[in-house]
């Protein structure tokens, strides 16, 4: 599927031409806002997330992404169902397929609901409190517990 920035007059063009052409030929069109994929910063905060979550309740970064994350605080964003015959197949996407409006609201149900359990997990924009959080999960992880 193509893509055009409406504010790109040869992008705009080429869209009005698209659509007038699906129009002359009686064709059904889809039109969505593209959203582009997470960000590497958004990435890097998700992890922090789930890092300082399976600290605090002593569950691995494995689970608290997989459980916790995927199949609790957002199961609306990852959950997916594929039909195979007659059989439907439940799977979770990865983090990787996420758009970065998807990642955001991923990301802000998580510390919801690590909140709601008594986990708060500092906002992205407190870097001295996530600097110290990093420093006692680094801690953790040198003893070895």
């Amino acid at each position: 599927m193509a893509r055009y920035k409406p504010n790109d007059p040869r992008d705009y063009l080429s869209a009005l031409d698209f659509i007038n052409r699906a129009k002359e030929q009686n064709k059904e069109i889809e039109l969505k806002y593209y959203h582009p994929k997470r960000s590497g910063k958004q990435n890097k905060y998700l992890y922090f997330c789930l890092q300082w979550f399976a600290h605090e309740t002593n569950c691995t970064t494995v689970e608290a992404k997989e459980v916790f994350l995927k199949r609790i605080a957002a199961p609306h964003i990852f959950e997916r169902e594929l039909q195979v015959g007659s059989d439907t197949i439940k799977y979770y996407r990865s983090t990787a397929d996420l758009d970065t409006v998807e990642m955001m609201s991923a990301i802000e149900n998580f510390r919801t609901y690590a909140d709601m359990n008594g986990h708060p997990i500092p906002d992205a924009n407190e870097q001295e409190l996530i600097r110290y959080c990093e420093r006692e999960i680094e801690k953790t992880q040198s003893y070895g517990t």
